[in-house]
C-alpha cells in the first residue's frame, strides 16, 4: 500500500494498493547484499457498459455489439538496492538504499460480449510518462518454517516531477472515447509491504 507525502499528496487522492517481488543476492558471504526489484501499484480504475462498433461494411452496414470499456491506471517501478542483512537467524532485521525508474501509465482496452463468452476488441495507452527516484528502507523478516519467512517492509521514496491521469477528471463520451485532465507533481511516499520471503 502507498501513502503520498507531500506536494503528491496534495494532488493525489487514495492509497494506492499493488504487489511487489524482488531478489537479493550475498556479496562474498558478507551480510552486505545487492538485488533488483518490482512494484506495480493500481492508481485507478473505470469501467462502463457501452456499445461497441465491431465490423464497418460498406454493403451490408456497421456491426455493433455489447461491451465493456475498460480504464486502468497504474505505477510500475523497476529498481536497484542494496540491503545490510546483519543477522541470519530466526529474526532478520535489514536496511535498504534503492534507486530505479518509475512508469504512469494508462490503458483503456474494449470487450466484446461474443454469445455467452467475452472478447478484447482493442487496447490503447492514453497516457505514459516516467520518472527517476530513490529511498530507503526497512524491513523485518521472522521464521516460519525452513526457508520460509513471513516479511514486513517500510519504505521511503522520493520520486521526481511526473505527469498523471486525474481520475476525478475521467469522462467516457457516447462514441467511447476518453476525455481526462493530467495532474503533475513530485511522487515522494511511503510504502507499507508485508508479504513472504524464501531463502536459498
Amino acid at each position: 500500500m502507498v501513502q503520498p507525502l507531500g506536494a503528491f499528496a496534495g494532488e493525489y487522492k487514495g492509497l494506492p494498493a499493488g504487489v511487489a517481488a524482488s531478489v537479493s543476492i550475498p556479496v562474498l558471504r558478507s551480510p552486505i547484499e545487492w538485488g533488483i526489484g518490482y512494484a506495480w501499484n493500481s492508481m485507478g480504475a473505470d469501467d462502463k457498459d457501452i456499445v461497441a462498433l465491431v465490423n464497418q461494411d460498406s454493403l451490408l452496414g456497421n456491426t455493433y455489439s455489447n461491451g465493456n470499456l475498460a480504464l486502468r491506471s497504474n505505477s510500475n517501478r523497476f529498481m536497484l538496492h542494496a540491503r545490510v542483512r546483519p543477522l541470519n537467524g530466526k529474526i532478520q532485521p535489514y536496511g535498504d538504499v534503492f534507486s530505479g525508474l518509475e512508469t504512469f501509465k494508462t490503458t483503456t482496452s474494449i470487450t466484446i460480449d461474443n454469445s455467452g463468452y467475452s472478447s478484447e476488441l482493442t487496447t490503447d495507452r492514453n497516457h505514459l510518462d516516467m520518472t527517476f527516484f530513490y529511498g530507503w528502507a526497512l524491513g523485518l523478516r521472522v521464521r516460519l518454517a525452513p526457508s520460509i519467512y513471513v516479511e514486513a517492509r517500510y519504505e521511503n521514496i522520493r520520486g521526481g516531477e511526473v505527469k498523471y491521469v486525474d481520475n476525478e477528471t475521467v469522462e467516457i463520451a457516447g462514441d467511447n472515447s476518453i476525455a481526462f485532465s493530467l495532474k503533475e507533481s513530485s511522487t515522494n511516499r511511503a510504502v507499507y509491504q508485508l508479504g513472504v520471503a524464501f531463502g536459498f
